[in-house]
């Protein structure tokens, strides 16, 4: 028996749309398995009611993802069941159903229930979000299981417990357990706890290379800690690339322009990583000394250093910078010309355009997807001829830049050659067809829709996914076809696709043809 209710309670959570901490987990084109028609609402509520105990617990999941509030009173008495599967089964059923009445009884459950883990509860109260519950919830920050305490982590964000802050600062401040305090870093960081600042800057003095430290510096990021600047600087140097990675993260999120010369500083490094992870701060904190000091850069001889320089005069759109953009873009000998491409795609000046289309079509192993992607941010449509040539340059990559380059720039010029490459290269449906999926025409609709008929799942399954993305009501005829279709794979895709446009969850042919027929 504990074998049957261990598989079932498996099952239970295998079925969950959501990840354990709640979230979508969904790839950007889902792999879709043929199925046939959902089980009615009416048959689920009368096998709740009365099914076996293996059809409850199943049919309690569907009833509570389909927001079905009738279910409520009979998962209510669930909770209280002799088996543990419908136990797990109810409690993610009301919270899915946000019965907060019932927060309460899953939080008893999650603290006492033995034979069910205490993260099928944690779950349900996370789905529920019922924040006058976070007092039974954030004493998990201390469990001794890991997964449980990120779970935890993540939970206290969705519900939104910022009330506790204090006590979990407090929880914290007494752990002597280095693994435990990177629980406590992620919390107070995530919670925006901002009375955690010396706490979280005692974490970094121990310099052990340890997620710990690496979430520390991420921390102090999140609360805008007043008093890090010095420590996270440091980090840039420091040999660990996850602490360098997160200190420039919280460097950003701080955005004190004060750092600036100091992280100007770390560009003379020898490390890469530091050099980096610097130009990533530069770049992002709004600053006219940062676009100054980057420029007498540009014009020195540190030729090694004139990449990172071009990216931060770039994103700090420095026009003066241009003319010496140009000049170095267009020499072979220049190292990493795609900077100087880009960086004159953020600063946006049209004079520059005859010069990137020069060296889209340059042949030259740099210069050309910097300059696609640029032509694109500008919307440049006289480029588009030259970025329909580059599509056929037999250069995987530059064909993927110039994608991206027509897709920002929307010209229904190059629908044409769209279709011609989605039936030449089937297998770059997703890219191709999220670039015509971006023009906003009729003729852009019909390619998309004529790709949903193809027998290649490789080329339907991204255009349905396209069709859902535009929501565009013109398409729900094509859609019904499928609806009312044989192939079953497809079928479920239209709804999927139908309910993205109308905003109704019908799923049955037979209620999507009523609602459509009521609402010409």
């Amino acid at each position: 028996m504990h074998k049957f209710h261990t598989l079932f309670i498996f099952l239970i959570l295998f079925s969950f749309h959501q990840n354990c901490f709640g979230g979508p987990s969904e790839p950007e084109t889902p792999e879709v398995l043929p199925v046939e028609e959902e089980i009615p609402t009416d048959v689920l509520l009368k096998t709740l009611d009365s099914g076996s105990n293996f059809d409850k617990g199943q049919a309690a999941i569907q009833l509570g993802n389909r927001g079905v509030t009738k279910a409520i009173p009979i998962l209510r008495k669930m909770l209280s069941d002799k088996d543990p599967g419908l136990r797990a089964g109810a409690a993610i059923a009301l919270g899915d159903l946000k019965d907060k009445p019932s927060s309460t009884n899953i939080a008893n459950l999650m603290w006492t229930d033995t034979e069910n883990p205490k993260d099928v509860y944690l779950d349900a109260l996370t789905r529920m979000k019922d924040t006058s519950i976070v007092g039974r919830i954030y004493p998990l920050l201390n469990d001794n299981n890991a997964t449980l305490r990120l779970q935890t982590v993540d939970s206290l964000v969705q519900i939104g417990a910022n009330s506790v802050g204090s006590q979990i600062l407090v929880m914290a401040q007494k752990n002597k357990d280095r693994e435990k305090d990177k629980t406590f870093a992620m919390a107070l960081g995530k919670l925006k706890v901002a009375s955690a600042e010396s706490y979280l800057l005692g974490l970094t003095k121990l310099q052990d290379e340890s997620p710990t430290l690496a979430a520390s510096y991420l921390a102090l990021g999140r609360i805008k800690a007043k008093n890090a600047n010095d420590v996270l600087v440091r980090a840039l140097t420091l040999p660990y690339d996850k602490g360098k990675e997160n200190a420039s993260m919280a460097l950003i999120e701080i955005a004190n322009p004060k750092i600036v010369p100091q992280v100007f500083a770390v560009l003379k490094s020898d490390n890469l990583e530091s050099k980096m992870y610097a130009t990533d701060v530069l770049c992002a904190i709004p600053s006219k000394e940062a676009s100054k000091l980057a420029f007498g850069l540009l014009n020195s001889t540190d030729a090694k250093n004139w990449g990172y320089a071009a990216k931060i005069v770039g994103r700090q759109k420095y026009k003066e910078a241009k003319n010496r953009l140009e000049e170095l873009l267009v020499k072979p000998n220049t190292p990493e010309r795609d900077n100087f491409a880009e960086a004159l795609g953020w600063i946006g000046d049209p004079s520059s355009i005859p010069i990137l289309r020069k060296v889209l079509l340059s042949g030259e192993t740099e210069g050309p997807y910097g300059s696609a992607w640029a032509l694109g941010v500008m919307g440049a449509k006289e480029a588009v001829p030259d970025l329909l040539l580059a599509l056929d340059k037999g250069d995987a990559k530059l064909l993927g830049y110039a994608l991206e380059a027509l897709g920002s720039i929307a010209d229904p010029s190059s629908l044409p050659k769209l279709k011609e490459l989605l039936a030449e290269r089937p297998k770059m449906a997703p890219q191709i067809l999220s670039t015509v999926a971006l023009i906003p025409s009729d003729e852009a609709r019909l390619l998309i829709e004529e790709a949903t008929r193809s027998k290649n799942a490789e080329v339907y399954r991204p255009a349905m996914e396209e069709i859902a993305k535009r929501k565009d009501k013109k398409s729900i005829p094509v859609l019904l076809q499928f609806a009312n279709g044989d192939d079953a794979e497809k079928r479920k895709l239209s709804y999927y696709a139908l309910t993205a446009i109308t905003g109704e969850k019908f799923r049955t042919a037979k209620e999507w043809n009523l609602w459509v027929k009521a609402n010409p």
